[in-house]
C-alpha cells in the first residue's frame, strides 16, 4: 500500500489512526488519500483512499471507506462508517454504520471547525517537548529489578 497523503496547515489526525490507500481504484473510484487543510481527525480511524476537504471534523473509531468524499464544513460524527462511494455533502452532520444524514449545521458550527483545529494544533505544540524521542522503560526496568534484589 502507498501511504501517501496530503498533510496541510491546522491538520490533526490523532493517535492510532490509520491513513492508507488502496492499490487502485475499485469500480472506478480514486485510490489515493486526501486530507486538506484545517481537518481534524479523532483517535482509532480508518481513513481508506478517501478525500476530507477543508474544515471538516471526523469523530473517534470512525472508518472512511475507498471513494468516500466529506465536503467542507461537515462532520461525522463519532463511530460512524462512510461507505465506499459515499459523499457527505457541505455542511452537514453524519452518523451512524452506515453513516445517514443527521441534519444541517448552523452557521456558527462552521465557523467553529477551523477554530477548533488551530485550537488542538496549538495545543499539541504546547505539550511536544513533554515527550522524549526516546522510549524510558528501562529506568522502570532497573528499578524494579533493584527492588527485587536483581543486580543490573
Amino acid at each position: 500500500m502507498n501511504k501517501r497523503w496530503l498533510q496541510s496547515f491546522g491538520q490533526n489526525i490523532a493517535a492510532l489512526t490509520e491513513v492508507m490507500e488502496v492499490i487502485s481504484g475499485v469500480h472506478g473510484l480514486p485510490a489515493e488519500t486526501m486530507i486538506e487543510r484545517f481537518v481534524r481527525v479523532g483517535a482509532y480511524c480508518l481513513l481508506r483512499s478517501c478525500t476530507i476537504e477543508p474544515e471538516c471534523i471526523i469523530g473517534q473509531h470512525s472508518i472512511l471507506m475507498e471513494g468516500s468524499l466529506v465536503e467542507t464544513h461537515s462532520i461525522l460524527e463519532a463511530g460512524s462508517v462512510l461507505p465506499p462511494g459515499r459523499r457527505i455533502p457541505s455542511g452537514e452532520l453524519w452518523a451512524g454504520n452506515p453513516a445517514k444524514f443527521v441534519r444541517k449545521l448552523t452557521h456558527e458550527e462552521t465557523l467553529e471547525i477551523p477554530k477548533l483545529a488551530v485550537a488542538i494544533n496549538d495545543l499539541s505544540k504546547e505539550y511536544f517537548n513533554e515527550y522524549l524521542p526516546y522510549s524510558t522503560i528501562y529506568l522502570e526496568v532497573e528499578k524494579m529489578m533493584k527492588s527485587h534484589g536483581i543486580s543490573i
